[in-house]
């Protein structure tokens, strides 16, 4: 969305951040970032809302190095650009290519608290990572949707 003229969010969707801060990878996030485990990431968490109450909560986390060139990353504030186009315009680490994987996970109790389920409640999940021209991921990212959200997604075909 934020590509193509828009601002990254749905209508009438918002987002509050729950936390910006540099934190030993763990090794999940290690393995996806190619980092060493423990090595200082950064680690943002977002919660979006509409209307209808919680859409998902969101965690990404980036190489430590990024809040170097881009201390926002550090801010409890939203980003104008998102993650991946703050990356692009202070590193020229430009974000061309996603994988994403859908999945049902039990809600952590961190996550379920802001979900409004109890802990361990199956919900779905998309886990993201981003990769740069080249070819070295910029970011890992993980949503737990909300209580009946749904993912969906409109792909133009040739």
């Amino acid at each position: 969305m934020l590509r193509s003229g828009g601002d990254g969010f749905r209508s009438g969707e918002e987002a509050k951040v729950l936390g910006a801060e540099l934190v030993p990878a763990p090794d999940t996030v290690a393995k996806a970032l190619g980092v060493p485990e423990g090595v200082a990431v950064v680690q943002r968490e977002r919660v979006y809302t509409d209307g209808q109450g919680v859409v998902a909560l969101s965690a990404s986390w980036l190489p430590g190095p990024f809040a170097e060139s881009a201390p926002e990353l550090l801010d409890v504030t939203p980003l104008p650009t998102m993650t991946f186009g703050l990356i692009e315009e202070r590193t020229g680490r430009r974000a061309v290519r996603r994988r994403d994987v859908v999945a049902i996970r039990p809600a952590p109790d961190d996550v379920a608290e802001i979900l409004e389920v109890p802990a361990g409640t199956p919900v779905l999940t998309m886990t993201n990572c981003y990769w740069d021209q080249h070819g070295d991921v910029t970011e890992y990212a993980i949503d737990y949707l909300g209580s009946g959200r749904e993912l969906t997604a409109d792909h133009e075909l040739a």
